[in-house]
């Protein structure tokens, strides 16, 4: 790498460079995303290129927008999930600054590259909330989230008889095959969360970075999440920043659950051979300050049972309705799998935190360990519900009207009003201005890439 402006990106300079977004007041569609990538190579033939790299399930072209000459890589994805759609809004603002910026490709000897959707098909399935209002209410109506084993992100091969997964999608083997071609330096997966504050995933260590990755956060009002139950038990090397497990502690973990698994490894696994440093961002749709609250709140055991205990239940009524319907159900849907995969989701975790509430979990809670577990059992029961009210609904859309779907419909729906008004009460559902939500995703990445420049520069000049 040859010196230049990105050992210049002080955390002040890269706030200077966000400072240019405008407002942003709503998410965007599949097909406008496309067309702005369109308009962005088209204008800025100079710099950019657009090629296709696969094919989804449902046979949409997936495509990668380089943009730059320099000879190392970093990988940008957007929409690994497709109910997280800050990162669409990312790839289009991120590709533009990168076309606009010279210091940022050609001064870092970068070329990046731009995968706008990963998942477009399941992208659309949530295109009735993408509008607005961001509600909690108009957000689980319209929801969609498949299971593990139809997630781009998590569906990497693992080749340990142990746990042995190759069942890839042919979204995985595009960006496996990009990953392959690419090596790149830096790999960008872009998330949002639900509740709360953001939250940072890294592959591997990087010094100083978590006092960066704070300083941006802060800089646009996005508080740091503290209790977040999806890293829980991992590795945090900062306030908010979380080391990814390994492989191998990702496959024994697989190994000891006994059952084959749905779900492989992550894309961060498979670039690592490389020397792939990744990056994943989530930032929340919707503020609360508890997620960053350090105060006392009780027996962390105590509140890990209890959000055990709530989603074991939980589950089991949203089973059980399922199940009064399900001898009538017809009509072929991506509902189907993706309550599938939700109910053994909620079961898998229900088992996970009864284990670490009998394993070692009896330090005290803070108020933002207790905010994450209430999140993790709104988060489930409201996704559950809505994807179970959208199955049942297309059945007696399409005409399938038996008593036994309509009964199960007509509870589905009064038990997701009820569990509306329950999060409404316990959740301060403040909804995060989008322009600083993807200014922190922006911001990560530059601040990641600077960290890494300078190493690199350590490398290269080491005798």
């Amino acid at each position: 790498m040859t010196t230049g402006p990105t050992q210049e990106l002080t955390t002040g300079a890269i706030q200077e460079l966000l400072g240019t977004l405008p407002l942003i007041d709503r998410f965007c569609t599949v097909d406008e995303l496309h067309a702005f990538i369109d308009r962005l190579a088209a204008d800025r033939s100079d710099v950019c290129r657009l090629r296709r790299i696969g094919t989804s399930r449902l046979g949409e072209p997936l495509r990668l927008l380089s943009v730059g000459h320099g000879r190392r890589n970093a990988l940008v994805v957007g929409g690994p999930h497709p109910n997280e759609p800050v990162g669409l809004l990312t790839v289009q603002h991120l590709a533009q600054l990168v076309a606009d910026t010279p210091a940022l490709r050609d001064g870092a000897d970068l070329t990046w590259h731009f995968i706008p959707c990963l998942d477009p098909d399941g992208t659309r399935l949530n295109e009735g909330w993408l509008d607005g209002p961001y509600t909690l209410r108009h957000y689980h109506t319209e929801f969609y989230r498949p299971g593990f084993a139809d997630q781009p992100e998590w569906t990497f091969p693992v080749t340990d008889d142990a746990a042995w997964f190759d069942r890839m999608l042919p979204e995985t083997q595009a960006l496996a095959r990009v990953i392959d071609e690419l090596r790149p330096d830096f790999q960008y997966s872009l998330h949002n969360a639900d509740f709360g504050g953001v939250f940072f995933i890294l592959s591997r260590p990087l010094p100083g970075v978590a006092d960066d990755l704070a300083a941006i956060a802060a800089a646009h009002d996005v508080l740091l999440s503290r209790g977040s139950v999806d890293t829980l038990g991992w590795t945090e090397s900062g306030p908010g920043v979380y080391l990814m497990p390994s492989a191998g502690e990702l496959t024994a973990a697989a190994a000891r659950h006994g059952t084959p698994p749905d779900s492989g490894l992550s894309s961060s696994h498979y670039a690592q051979p490389h020397g792939t440093t990744t990056l994943i961002t989530e930032v929340p749709l919707w503020r609360d300050a508890r997620a960053n609250d350090l105060t006392p709140a009780g027996r962390h055991g105590d509140v890990l049972r209890e959000a055990a205990r709530q989603l074991g239940a939980d589950r089991q009524e949203l089973r059980g309705l399922l199940e009064q319907a399900k001898p009538y159900l017809v009509v072929p849907t991506p509902m189907r799998a993706a309550l599938a995969g939700h109910l053994q989701q909620s079961a898998d975790l229900a088992l996970a935190y009864g284990a670490m509430a009998g394993a070692g979990q009896e330090r005290d809670a803070t108020v933002a360990d207790a905010f994450a577990a209430r999140c993790i059992v709104h988060m489930l029961r409201l996704r559950g519900a809505g994807l179970l009210n959208r199955r049942l609904g297309l059945e007696c859309a399409a005409g399938n009207q038996p008593p036994a779907v309509r009964s199960a419909l007509a509870r589905t729906r009064r038990l997701f009003e009820d569990w509306c008004a329950d999060a409404e009460r316990e959740l301060t559902a403040e909804v995060h201005p989008l322009r600083d939500l993807v200014a922190v995703q922006m911001g990560a990445a530059l601040a990641v890439l600077r960290r890494l420049g300078s190493r690199h520069e350590k490398d290269v000049q080491r005798p």
